[in-house]
């Protein structure tokens, strides 16, 4: 009968151990073991495994007999190394939860030693064993029994399975969902193996249920392959996204070391994109010089990011002149010299970075050449927030459109007015177009804000705007990203077309901003949008925006001259000849011509020796709600 019942347990032993080894020699091969939550994984795998031997060695030696005193000794000693190594099974699992889930790093030492205390007890029941019996026997005839001190070691077990359910509850929204869906996992096929073996003392399932809960944490957790970048086996987007995650919604205190390469385009396509790649790839192995891998990040091709803890804070300083002073050398790369100018950052999680949006933020901003070196975290942390205040405000419809007046140039009766979007956000006050319009074009929400003036500016004119107010057309700023989707033009009739109002009143102002091959694109939209009745102008001509192609292939009826073309003819001969030959050449095209920018007298009178038609300007008026702007149309 022991013979049968052992052979069924080596068969339960046999399959755990092949799992375990099969598993110890993937994790191996991988050769990521140098983070603390690979050391308890690998912790974990030996104590199943050695576990495995031993229970297999106590199953041989029990259908061997008491024959011999080495016999019985191997018996005793198989047995008690069980014990002693499957003892420490639940606090290691303790520790790789708390190391998953980043407890390690913020625990102190003392606290962490304290919670060992069970382990240290339950370990030195185990141990002492040959010697009282406290945790189990054999009997004269082999059969085994259990003691008290079993319940000890099964209670200090709960103790520290409860503890990492908690951990893992209370660090939920830090890890990752797969993450802690495979913790669950490896509770409950652990807790099912252990409750089986302890109800039914011959079913020898707890070693294989434990074996099989490992394999999916490893295929879930341990297996980094969906986190590693590929070409510098370094951590990638998703891996940085998931670490900031659990940094700062656990409150942990972090600084972060971006490391941006300004030129990194420009080098990409002077020395093709392999030589870049092999580029990117030195760069990562000097950091791994410098760090341990694991606290790198390569989030995209111009960026490198280094999260450091509380154990590097001393280090910081050296290892920031480090990066600065080999990253702005010289690297030779398939016997090329390649210079990088690259700057490098710091921020701290507890004081300016309050987000993973604002991280990544900082990772994926061009940053200008003309910004200042000591101004740049400023100034990415600015559109930051600029960036969430433009979401916040569209979610919360808290825009407001401004109107400025234009007017005839021959006796300054009003002509008609620019809508210009203006936002007030609650958080950080004031913004100015000339920030958020640029900021919200690169992150593709300029639409939405095309959208809301258009239906603004249709409400005024369709419930506000009186014939007596002999308003001709109202001019509504269009993005050309706007201009070239598909769709534009239906989409903006249909607006218009809402409110049941003459297209005439809509005059449409483009920044020409468009490379040549977008002109076919956009002059069809600007021959539907006339077509239909509508207006359309160019807007900032003489900014270096707008060009000749533009003026000839769109047909535009008004073309904006921009203020600064009037304000350097003020004062300034050739200036002055400037302005004058851009006002005939426009009319010379039989289009009419509105200045922007009218500030004085001065401009004033010069304006009329050049017959303009329209003007606009603070000498008039300055941009104003839209309750204000009917007063002054009825003064």
């Amino acid at each position: 009968m022991i013979i049968i019942r052992n052979q069924f347990h080596i068969a339960f032993y046999a399959a755990a151990l092949a799992i375990s080894i099969s598993i110890l020699l993937f994790t191996l091969l991988q050769k990521r073991t140098d983070k603390s939550q690979n050391r308890w994984f690998l912790c974990l795998l030996l104590i199943i495994t050695l576990n495995s031997i031993s229970e297999i060695s106590t199953a041989v030696f029990e259908i061997i007999g008491n024959e011999s005193d080495y016999n019985h000794f191997m018996l005793l000693a198989s047995q008690n190394s069980y014990f002693i190594l499957h003892t420490a099974l639940c606090p290691a699992l303790y520790n790789y939860v708390c190391s998953v889930t980043g407890k390690n790093r913020r625990r102190e030492f003392a606290r962490g030693m304290l919670l060992q205390v069970p382990f240290f007890i339950t370990e030195f029941l185990a141990i002492l064993n040959p010697v009282f019996n406290w945790v189990f026997y054999y009997d004269e005839n082999l059969v085994f029994h259990r003691n008290n001190a079993e319940l000890v070691i099964y209670w200090a077990a709960i103790f520290y399975f409860i503890l990492s359910i908690f951990e893992i509850l209370f660090a939920w929204k830090a890890v990752t969902k797969r993450k802690s869906i495979a913790l669950i996992y490896f509770f409950f096929i652990t807790f099912a193996g252990v409750y089986i073996q302890y109800k039914f003392i011959d079913i020898k399932f707890e070693l294989l249920a434990e074996a099989l809960a490992l394999m999916g944490v490893m295929l879930a957790i341990e297996s980094e392959d969906n986190r590693i970048d590929a070409d510098t086996h370094i951590y990638n987007r998703l891996a940085l996204q998931a670490d900031l995650n659990n940094i700062l919604t656990m409150n942990e205190k972090a600084t972060i070391i971006f490391i941006k390469i300004l030129n990194g385009k420009t080098l990409e396509r002077i020395t093709r994109s392999s030589n870049y790649d092999l580029l990117t790839t030195e760069c990562a192995e000097f950091l791994k010089t410098l760090v341990p891998r694991y606290k790198i990040y390569h989030p995209i091709k111009e960026t490198f990011i280094i999260i450091c803890d509380k154990s590097d804070y001393k280090h910081i300083d050296n290892l920031t002149t480090a990066i600065t002073n080999r990253f702005n050398n010289v690297w030779n790369i398939a016997e090329a010299s390649i210079k990088l100018n690259a700057i490098v950052l710091k921020a701290d999680t507890s004081n300016e970075l309050c987000s993973v949006d604002d991280i990544m933020y900082i990772s994926d901003s061009i940053i200008p050449s003309t910004i200042a070196a000591e101004n740049i975290m400023d100034w990415i942390l600015r559109r930051s927030e600029i960036e969430q205040a433009i979401k916040r405000n569209i979610i919360n419809d808290n825009l407001e459109v401004y109107y400025q007046p234009t007017v005839y140039l021959d006796d300054y009766r009003i002509h008609g007015a620019e809508a210009l979007l203006r936002m007030q956000d609650n958080t950080i006050g004031y913004i100015s177009p000339e920030e958020f319009i640029p900021i919200a074009e690169q992150i593709g929400l300029v639409e939405h804000m095309d959208d809301f003036v258009l239906r603004e500016v249709c409400r005024f004119i369709k419930y506000d705007i009186e014939p007596k107010d002999n308003i001709d057309c109202i001019n509504v700023n269009l993005s050309v990203i706007q201009c070239l989707s598909p769709g534009f033009f239906e989409h903006i009739k249909g607006i218009v077309d809402e409110y049941g109002i003459d297209h005439s009143m809509i005059n449409f102002e483009i920044t020409e901003t468009v490379g040549a091959e977008d002109y076919d694109v956009l002059s069809i939209v600007a021959h539907n949008l006339k077509a239909a009745g509508f207006s359309i102008s160019m807007d900032d001509y003489g900014t270096g925006y707008s060009n000749m192609e533009g003026i000839f292939s769109l047909d535009f009826d008004v073309i904006k001259i921009d203020k600064t073309i009037l304000w350097n003819a003020e004062n300034d001969k050739r200036g002055k000849v400037i302005l004058e030959n851009t006002v005939k050449m426009i009319h010379d095209l039989d289009c009419k011509v509105l200045i922007e920018g009218v500030e004085s007298e001065k401009h004033l009178n010069m304006l009329k020796k050049l017959n303009v038609d329209y003007l606009q300007g603070f000498y008039f008026a300055k941009p104003m709600p839209k309750s204000q702007f009917i007063e002054y149309l009825r003064k």
